[in-house]
């Protein structure tokens, strides 16, 4: 097997929810070696995330409020580049697990503290969730219908773009140890990556000092062209048919060649009126035969998926960004793959979610702990 491009890199992960665990993912996809640091069994009461944002991870238990556990914390900072935390803004401080009491441990450590709003600013303290921190970004303002509400997208997108960012963020502090040999802080905000995910339209406002509706902006339904369509069978495609020359291909395939000069109509009536007409139009089949007339034309043109047929999709599949389980090992479930395809270094799944608590051992062992020494240890460090 090829060597990993992150091998050698060795994450302790205390984040348990929010983007750490996709990130860890990610980063654990890699080569990295992600420990996972669980706190004492609560008798059931755990908070456990899905198995496939725990694949290629090691997990531990470690009671941080005890002194052995304490020690046992800082003998792993000493061994790891990366401490990653997703306490609230001022909770690392009051347990000493900020990044001043971290590098006093390990000079050149780097410290990522993942939170929704960030550590400073007159929010920072706020209980939030995801939709929350959307609606600070204004996302959900730009989601749903010209004449309704805001609506409330289909996913956790602080998460889960979060948890690809904060992967982004690691690596650049992981790069810039590589070439100075220091440490850093890293202040990880959910909201800002949301900011940047918005960039263009509040950049549009910068530009012309007026805020974009939904459904009135190219993006959120305002043309023809770039809309949603319901189908004969219930079924949707969507038209992201930018270019003039898609556009005149597609209005030439579906009768309407009169559109194809008038992509962008100045009035209301007129873009309500080719809506309409596609609307018709997309009516009359169902939607795999639209599919099989439009999507390999140069129309762009696709199905709306369903998630069930997301995970049945032989393009995902074909990429191996859709993992059969079989393929995987043993009693392994089929799930999405590796998020970045590499011809030299391709991620893999090298081991399974592991059980909470599972890898301690032989993680105490590593650190430097006798067989004696871990025998005794694991009584008070993995119990309330």
């Amino acid at each position: 097997m090829a060597s990993l491009p992150l091998e050698g890199l060795k994450i302790l992960d205390l984040a348990r929810l929010g983007p750490g665990p996709h990130a860890s993912q990610i980063l654990g996809d890699f080569g990295a070696d992600i420990i996972k640091v669980e706190p004492p069994s609560r008798g059931g009461r755990e908070l456990t995330m899905p198995d496939v944002l725990r694949r290629n991870t090691r997990s531990m238990r470690l009671n941080l409020k005890k002194p052995e556990g304490r020690e046992v914390f800082e003998r792993l900072v000493q061994q790891v580049d990366v401490v990653v935390e997703g306490f609230r803004p001022g909770v690392a401080a009051k347990l000493g697990m900020d990044y001043d009491s971290l590098s006093k441990i390990k000079a050149d450590i780097i410290c990522v503290s993942l939170s929704g709003l960030g550590q400073t600013g007159p929010y920072a303290r706020v209980a939030a969730h995801d939709l929350n921190y959307q609606s600070l970004a204004g996302i959900p303002h730009m989601t749903g219908d010209l004449d309704g509400a805001p609506k409330i997208p289909g996913n956790a997108i602080a998460d889960d773009a979060g948890g690809i960012s904060a992967a982004l963020a690691i690596m650049i502090a992981v790069h810039h140890k590589q070439r100075t040999g220091q440490g850093q802080y890293v202040d990880f905000a959910m909201v800002d990556t949301l900011l940047n995910m918005m960039l263009l339209q509040l950049d549009e406002v910068q530009q012309t000092g007026v805020s974009p509706q939904r459904g009135e902006t190219t993006l959120s339904g305002k043309y023809a062209f770039y809309n949603i369509y319901e189908c004969q069978d219930g079924g949707y495609v969507s038209l992201g048919t930018f270019e003039p020359w898609f556009w005149e291909e597609l209005c030439g395939l579906l009768g309407v060649p009169e559109f194809a000069g008038n992509q962008y109509p100045d009035t209301e009536a007129e873009r309500e009126a080719q809506k309409a007409r596609l609307r018709e139009i997309f009516l009359t089949r169902p939607r795999d035969e639209w599919v099989q007339l439009l999507m390999l034309k140069d129309t762009c043109v696709t199905p709306v998926l369903s998630l069930d047929e997301v995970m049945a999709n032989e393009h995902h599949r074909a990429r191996g960004a859709i993992l059969s389980g079989s393929a995987i090992g043993e009693g392994c479930v089929d799930q999405v793959g590796m998020i970045y395809q590499f011809s030299k270094t391709p991620g893999t799944i090298r081991r399974q979610a592991p059980e909470t608590g599972a890898d301690t051992a032989d993680i105490l062992a590593e650190v430097g702990y006798a067989p004696g020494e871990i025998s005794a240890l694991m009584g008070a460090i993995t119990t309330l």
